[in-house]
């Protein structure tokens, strides 16, 4: 056989197996052998891809396309390394290029609904485009979650209905086979974190200062489904007694991985932001579990968990229904706020005016019935806005409320935003999708949460309820969050 060949065969036999980094550094060989096959390259771009190496795979698959113009799947993993990239914009630009080449492709189409939903912020135009794959087989579970995650925004669907939607999507496409059912060691207990929001985030500012609080008395096994490293994501590291890097792995691989680790209790902290992770999760693959911040908007419909992590003002018993999960009820609120450094200073700060804070994904036709009568003119604050596409759409729907935009803000992180809100005597809370950390951090800075009550049964819906009581702090909630971990099976 042809050296190269075997050399081949070895670095398929990498891939198969999940050594990515092996597999890359033989199909580089390979690469470097046979520069003219694109399929060699195309396998490297994939093999470094899931290494975590996105520079490399994007040198790869940008070879792939010089080489193959027509093999639409480079051109997808450059949409993808674009994307965790933080450059959306060369993402939709490949995935449109895709589009080009076939108007029915369904990756593209799901990759730019992916965009306009999680990136771009328009739930509407996201929806449509998932419609248009919504009866390829293949797809077909995609186009609905998507339809599903979209309609908290635009309330196209009724809260029982988008409740019995997340059930009935889970029961079909997440729940897998159980897991051997583990037994509660007594003693010191391993407490597994999964989410793929281990960075400054609602799951750091929200849940931080309990995990801080517990590290010493409990074995902390984090596991990062997530690709951002970050100052908050250091933090995580440092409380793990272990750290598993599983951004990649499928639903039943994850699986093994949750079980290996011999875990008494894990915490979902990525709720609908990962469905992998639920899928994984719903094979019970700890003694017990919960699911708290994190993507958690609602129910994940799935019965493998013990327990919903809310308050009497969040998940109250009046909504049980809405919840496949038992709900817990944290006393004096669900959730304990880190707070930045320097923020009491920005309290100081003078206030005049509006401000329109958050994802824009919030800002829809569902808005305008509960727009507060008295604003007549806003600050839009958020990074987003600086997508043209983005700041057209949310001007539209403020006009048509008879709103106008007094400023642009699209700040250069964390510390700029709170600065710029800061500034301002009020910001507005969304509907029907209500503010949840951007309410707590204007709390915080001494701004004002007015406009639309939160109300409706869903955790989303909610969020102002619980955080106007609290401000999101709750000194005693570690102690709350030990005694659900040392209950006994």
């Amino acid at each position: 056989m042809d050296p190269i060949d075997t050399l081949l065969t070895d670095a398929q036999a990498r891939r198969d197996a999940g050594d990515w980094p092996a597999a890359a550094a033989l199909f580089a060989r390979a690469a470097e052998a046979r520069p003219a096959e694109a399929a060699i390259w195309q396998n490297l771009a994939l093999a470094r891809y899931a290494a975590g190496e996105r520079r490399g795979a994007a040198e790869a698959a940008a070879r792939t396309v010089a080489i193959q113009p027509a093999l639409w799947q480079a051109r997808a993993l450059l949409a993808r390394v674009a994307r965790d990239g933080g450059q959306p914009v060369e993402a939709e630009r490949q995935w449109q290029a895709v589009l080009a080449q076939d108007p029915a492709s369904a990756p593209a189409l799901m990759g730019l609904a992916d965009l306009h939903l999680n990136v771009f912020g328009d739930a509407a135009h996201a929806a449509a485009l998932a419609g248009r794959v919504a009866q390829d087989p293949d797809w077909a579970s995609d186009a609905e979650l998507t339809r599903l995650m979209a309609a908290f925004y635009t309330g196209a669907l009724a809260p029982a209905a988008l409740s019995e939607g997340l059930r009935t999507f889970a029961r079909t496409h997440l729940q897998r086979p159980a897991a051997p059912v583990r037994v509660l060691r007594s003693g010191r207990r391993r407490v597994g974190l999964i989410s793929p929001l281990l960075s400054a985030s609602p799951v750091y500012f929200l849940t931080f200062s309990t995990w801080a609080a517990l590290a010493a008395t409990h074995d902390l096994v984090i596991f990062q489904r997530g690709t951002r490293d970050d100052a908050a994501t250091a933090q995580f590291r440092a409380l793990a007694g272990e750290w598993h890097d599983v951004a990649h792995l499928p639903p039943e691989a994850l699986t093994d991985r949750l079980v290996a680790a011999e875990l008494d209790v894990v915490f979902d902290l990525g709720g609908w932001s990962d469905v992998g992770a639920l899928s994984a999760l719903s094979a019970r693959p700890a003694a017990r579990a919960f699911t708290w911040i994190g993507g958690q908007s609602a129910t994940t419909g799935l019965d493998a968990f013990d327990g919903w992590i809310g308050d009497k003002w969040q998940s109250p018993a009046t909504s049980r229904a809405f919840y496949a999960e038992p709900l817990v009820e944290i006393d004096r609120g669900y959730c304990d706020y880190t707070p930045p450094a320097g923020i009491a200073a920005l309290r100081d700060l003078p206030k005049a005016g509006v401000a329109l804070v958050g994802n824009p994904v919030k800002v829809t036709d569902a808005l305008r019935p509960l727009w507060p009568e008295d604003v007549r003119e806003v600050t839009l604050i958020d990074r987003r806005y600086a997508y043209g596409a983005t700041l057209e759409r949310v001007r539209r729907v403020l006009e048509q409320i008879g709103v106008s935009i007094a400023a642009v803000v699209t700040p250069d992180g964390h510390d700029a935003y709170l600065a710029a809100v800061a500034r301002h005597r009020a910001i507005v809370n969304t509907a029907p999708y209500a503010a949840g950390l951007t309410a707590v951090e204007a709390y915080h800075l001494g701004v004002r949460v007015i406009g639309p009550p939160s109300g409706g049964p869903l955790f989303a819906q909610r969020h102002v309820l619980s955080h106007a009581r609290t401000r999101g702090r709750n000194p005693t909630l570690a102690r709350q969050i030990a005694a659900l971990i040392a209950q006994p099976a």
